[in-house]
């Protein structure tokens, strides 16, 4: 039997629900904690169709009470203010052989600075690029032809939350040169944005993340793009385009890889499994989320400061 315990049950919880019910085990027990009842109500007939699939648990009291339940993984899709305290509480009441946090990681220098000194093990951090067969491919044609060039990165899109999502393009820079963050440049940023979820705000505009070793990350988020893209420059030559409509990456040499970015429900099986199967280098480990987290955090912080003169030391992005 494989017992899963996912703490948050909003889209990205319902999605990795979705995902494990991919899985190929015999017996899976998934536990869900929310301390809202409200999407269990919301996600009714979702959760009634997997049910014919998995056994569910629904749990919205106190987690503790699941510390003699041995967990093969714990996924914590919260918002992003509440993960580091649950976080907290799960490894010092709970028994998990993994446990995965989602993005960000966090949205306050307090909880970034616990995270810096915390000596958590088997902790990893949600970025499907990772362990996506496509994007696998793409990243092993760059390393192998492309390791001494100075890479220039250009992310365009429309919609693209950068303050959410910047995360994932970061570590895909950091996955190709395994270099980290060393200076951003935020001053073309919009103005903050309220999104969807209430209470919490977002970014378009550009943004420039530069790596130890001159590499270069530019997002550009703005209602001119009609889809998703990411241009790949190395020393002023091109060296790929990669178009996530067409779903092909084209390199200067006329090699073409073609593939998809395909949704969580669709990944999460396949995260847990590179998991036991200890295929770790797919799979980002929190103290390398958090070095390439820790200025782009510092950096949010100065440019919500800035636009509302304020002096806050956390930012509510989710």
């Amino acid at each position: 039997m494989m017992n899963a315990l996912i703490i948050g049950l909003g889209n990205i919880g319902l999605r990795h629900l979705q995902g494990l019910s991919n899985l190929n085990n015999d017996e899976i027990n998934v536990y869900l904690f929310d301390k809202s009842n409200k999407y269990f109500s919301k996600f009714k007939n979702e959760l009634k169709s997997l049910e014919k699939k998995i056994a569910i648990n629904f749990v919205s009291n106190n987690i503790n009470n699941l510390s003699k339940i041995n967990f093969d993984i714990t996924i914590i899709s919260t918002d992003a203010s509440q993960r580091i305290e649950i976080l907290n509480n799960i490894v010092d009441s709970l028994n998990s052989r993994f446990i995965l946090l989602e993005k960000p990681i966090c949205n306050s220098i307090k909880d970034l600075e616990i995270l810096k000194k915390s000596n958590f093990k088997n902790v990893y951090v949600n970025f499907p690029r990772r362990y996506c067969n496509w994007h696998n491919k793409i990243k092993k044609k760059i390393i192998n032809d492309y390791s001494n060039h100075k890479l220039k990165v250009e992310i365009t899109g429309r919609n693209l939350g950068i303050a959410c999502n910047i995360s994932h393009y970061v570590d895909l820079v950091h996955s190709w040169t395994g270099q980290y963050p060393i200076d951003i440049n935020h001053s073309e940023l919009s103005n903050w944005k309220k999104t969807k979820r209430e209470g919490f705000f977002d970014l378009d505009g550009k943004i420039k993340v530069t790596f130890r070793k001159n590499h270069v990350l530019n997002i550009c988020s703005d209602v001119k793009y009609n889809s998703m893209k990411i241009n790949i420059t190395g020393d002023n030559n091109n060296i790929c385009l990669i178009d996530y409509k067409k779903g092909s990456a084209i390199f200067k040499d006329k090699v073409i890889l073609n593939g998809n970015y395909k949704l969580q429900s669709d990944t999460t099986n396949v995260l847990y499994e590179k998991l036991i199967n200890k295929k770790i280098d797919q799979i980002c480990d929190l103290k390398t989320a958090v070095r390439c987290y820790e200025k782009i955090l510092y950096s949010f912080i100065e440019h919500w400061n800035k636009r509302n003169k304020s002096n806050l030391k956390q930012i509510m992005i989710t």
